[in-house]
């Protein structure tokens, strides 16, 4: 019976660690699905019900905060009596945008449907330094004119940037002959997971370094070389481990405020005071020695 019970005792801990590593499995693999979504979700803005109209597919292939810009690629579709059975003009159709290039894009009638790279300004009080936090506003329009008159276009709009997260609703400040988007832009959910993890790391390592560093003052031990190695490990450690997230936030992010900056002096000053203190400490012990 006693053997049973220990049995039982022993095999405690090993179902609890599988357990755990389950939820964490479950856990991360619904952060996964939560992300697939939002980059594979296609957001249509504009009025489907006409028929005769032009679909706009637009395609975010790159996101720059820095720059504050984000890049699409469009490929027009002709829908209706606009268009013949694969989808080209039938006359010449002009695309107005209020990309940061202001030209009209002209498809000829006949042509084969080509893709234009249209370049957006992104705004709306978002900064790079509230990263990994950061989020930003864009607003783009779209008008259609063919054989001299406006035709109504739909935006299938989606993000192929796997580092942002984008949503869509339709801008109710144009008139009925021009379809407007506001886009909202933040980063992706494993984005935030991956910079968060970082900081807490960072602090995490700055909290092994003060307890290492009060195990050696307190016990007045002296120089102890694998604890400060491990100190000045953890120092030049986290300036990569900082570089490393995603997205390449400038010095001064919030990264840098919340985790980083406190996580350095942390564990510099306990490197510091460890071996001035340790030496004085060997010091005496010599002094000690000689007499």
């Amino acid at each position: 019976m006693s053997s049973v019970n220990s049995r039982m005792r022993g095999a405690v801990p090993v179902l609890i660690a599988a357990a755990l590593l389950v939820a964490a499995l479950a856990i991360s693999l619904g952060l996964y699905a939560v992300q697939k979504n939002h980059g594979s979700a296609v957001h249509v803005v504009g009025a489907e019900e006409h028929a005769d109209r032009i679909d706009l597919d637009v395609a975010i292939i790159r996101i720059d905060a820095a720059a504050q810009e984000l890049v699409m690629q469009m490929t027009p579709m002709a829908r209706g009596a606009l268009g013949d059975d694969e989808g080209r003009f039938r006359a010449d159709t002009t695309l107005h945008t209020s990309g940061l290039t202001s030209e009209p894009i002209v498809y000829r009638a006949g042509d084969i449907n080509s893709g234009s790279e249209l370049r957006v300004a992104i705004g709306g009080g978002g900064m790079i330094t509230d990263y990994p936090f950061d989020k930003y506003d864009a607003r783009m329009a779209f008008a259609g004119t063919s054989g001299g008159q406006e035709i109504p276009v739909v935006l299938d709009l989606y993000s192929l940037d796997a580092a942002f997260s984008v949503t869509a609703k339709p801008d109710t400040a144009y008139g009925a002959d021009t379809v407007g988007a506001v886009l909202t832009v933040r980063r992706s959910t494993a984005s935030i997971v991956f910079a968060v993890f970082v900081m807490a790391l960072m602090l995490g390592l700055a909290w092994a370094a003060a307890t290492a560093a009060f195990y050696v003052l307190s016990g007045r031990h002296g120089l102890i070389w694998p604890a400060n190695t491990l100190m000045a490990a953890m120092l030049f450690a986290m300036v990569p481990l900082r570089n490393a997230v995603p997205g390449s936030p400038p010095i001064g992010s919030i990264i840098d405020f919340g985790s980083f900056f406190i996580a350095e002096t942390v564990v510099a000053l306990a490197l510091i005071c460890t071996v001035l203190v340790g030496y004085r400490q060997e010091m005496r012990k010599l002094r000690t020695t000689d007499h």
